[in-house]
């Protein structure tokens, strides 16, 4: 069985979830779930992205954890 992780970055929140095909369904479970905001610097709203790698990281970690080592990366 192949599995999958997908990320999903939006305006408020962040979260990496694993897929897996099953009997023709994509079946999705949330592994990790993180906040995400904005922070004025020099005059403009911007997304922390040293934190939002971080967390990324955290979550394939989990996965990783979790006993998933191979997975199958598509963009």
């Amino acid at each position: 069985m192949k599995n999958y992780v997908a990320i999903d970055i939006g305006a408020s929140s962040g979260r990496l979830l694993l897929g897996k095909v099953e009997s023709e369904k994509l079946m999705l479970s949330e592994v990790h779930r993180f906040k995400n905001g904005f922070a004025f610097r020099g005059g403009h709203d911007r997304w922390d992205i040293e934190a939002l790698i971080a967390e990324i990281f955290t979550g394939l970690a989990k996965v990783k954890k979790n006993g998933h080592h191979r997975m199958h990366f598509r963009d």
